[in-house]
């Protein structure tokens, strides 16, 4: 069966920026860590900005075992836990790659860091066939769902909510340039609004709302006290905004509309959560996409029928390459070697037990 154990850092993505970006080499050495800690179990580590995965088979992944590896606080990390099974988890696995469950919803970098799990658990011999096809088979369902719906969707109802919420005569800052930005930008300057927005790059001023001014988005800080309204709506995963903005921010009104959040807590920005905007439109693709992965998922597991002889002898290699990892460690060869030996006795090994396998079948 597949399990998966999950840590959501959504609303703190900080404390997950150091285990997101690490170079392969050290999310590999943490990975080993989780699989020792749980029985060898075979594993799929995904590390995205505000979440860490870990897909299994056989038995679910011990929370602490990932919270160890990563030095993630415990008693903070309780509430942040959840977990699934079964067609749960795999349901689960194939909404994620959509981008619908990131923060910023719709995106694509899901889809890297999936592919970059992949790799991972295929070079340490860290998962299993089962994981490893269904890795694969959701990175191909997301990029046709991508190529075939406009999955990256913004209700005008947003928009239309902030603007009422703004009365005519103040100033208005929207940082960033994005599609929301410029969606809610583009209300506020119907209602008669003067709105002022960042770029990241002066040469790019096709992305402002007709109508919008602009400053550079380095300059934010030392602009705050030009205007009455702050709003939020980058797609970054770092805040635009920080404590030290407080003297500057005092009597002003803010709006975070991004996720993972652009403004911290402490300056006490209104967010998109804290609204009730009713969100049609996202609601329409979630609906179409549930449906999609809900066909692809039957078809995936048909296909899985058909494979099990093959997944048997990767699987059986896998286990005996995950026994040997610390008699291959303990030669002290470089990586080129390390990974050519591996990659040579996993081959063996599959070849070996599929011909003993087709000779006890003879008998």
């Amino acid at each position: 069966m597949l399990y998966l154990s999950v840590l959501d850092y959504r609303s703190d993505a900080e404390s997950l920026r150091y285990a997101y970006e690490m170079e392969k080499d050290e999310k590999m050495k943490r990975e080993e860590r989780i699989r020792r800690e749980n029985r060898n179990a075979p594993l799929l580590l995904i590390i995205t900005c505000t979440r860490i995965e870990a897909y299994s088979i056989d038995h679910p992944i011990a929370f602490e075992s990932i919270e160890r590896a990563f030095s993630l606080n415990h008693i903070k990390s309780f509430d942040r836990r959840s977990s699934f099974s079964g067609k749960e988890a795999m349901r689960h696995l194939y909404i994620l790659s959509l981008g619908i469950e990131s923060p910023l919803f719709g995106e694509e970098l899901i889809l890297s860091q999936i592919k970059e799990a992949r790799e991972r658990a295929i070079e340490n011999k860290s998962a299993s066939s089962y994981l490893l096809r269904l890795s694969q088979d959701v990175v191909s369902f997301s990029k046709k769902m991508h190529s075939s719906y406009k999955i990256r969707v913004f209700d005008k109802e947003i928009g239309t909510e902030i603007a009422g919420r703004i009365e005519k005569g103040r100033s208005v800052l929207v940082i960033g340039s994005g599609e929301l930005s410029r969606l809610v930008a583009s209300a506020l300057i119907e209602k008669g609004i003067s709105v002022t927005m960042t770029l990241r790059d002066d040469e790019k001023t096709f992305l402002l709302s007709v109508g919008a001014s602009a400053i550079p988005y380095d300059e934010r800080h030392c602009r705050l006290k030009d205007y009455d309204v702050i709003i939020s709506s980058s797609s970054g995963i770092y805040h635009t905004l920080d404590e030290s903005d407080a003297p500057a921010l005092s009597g002003k009104t803010l709006f975070d509309l991004s996720e993972p959040y652009d403004i911290p807590s402490s300056l006490h920005p209104i967010r998109l959560s804290d609204m009730d905007i009713p969100m049609p439109e996202r609601k329409r693709i979630i609906a179409l996409l549930s449906n999609e992965v809900d066909r692809r998922m039957d078809a995936f597991e048909r296909d899985i029928e058909m494979c099990k002889e093959a997944m048997a002898a990767e699987d059986f290699s896998y286990s005996v390459m995950r026994r040997l990892r610390g008699v291959i460690a303990s030669l002290y060869l470089s990586s080129e070697k390390e990974k050519s030996l591996t990659d040579s006795l996993y081959d063996s090994i599959r070849k070996a037990y599929i011909e003993r396998e087709r000779k006890i079948r003879r008998r």
